[in-house]
């Protein structure tokens, strides 16, 4: 396996696991209004930090992900 082709399916591994961020997040985000306004529980000071882990997390990796692209497109 050459270069590129590694490049390619680590640029695809890593807009998946974005997307697993991405939906992570959703979850804990309508956890939190949920144990806010349903339930009037504490649960959303485990859940806040957890979700603002995730989001910046998935922000960092496409940011890789769209340099990493135009690498590759620079060397094709």
């Amino acid at each position: 396996m050459n270069s590129n082709e590694w490049m390619k399916k680590k640029i695809l591994d890593y807009k998946r696991f974005v997307m697993t961020l991405l939906i992570l997040s959703s979850y804990l985000y309508i956890g939190t209004l949920i144990s806010i306004y349903e339930y009037h529980a504490d649960y959303h000071l485990y859940l806040l930090p957890l979700l603002t882990l995730t989001l910046p997390a998935a922000f960092v990796l496409t940011l890789k992900t769209k340099r990493w692209q135009r690498a590759l497109s620079e060397d094709q």
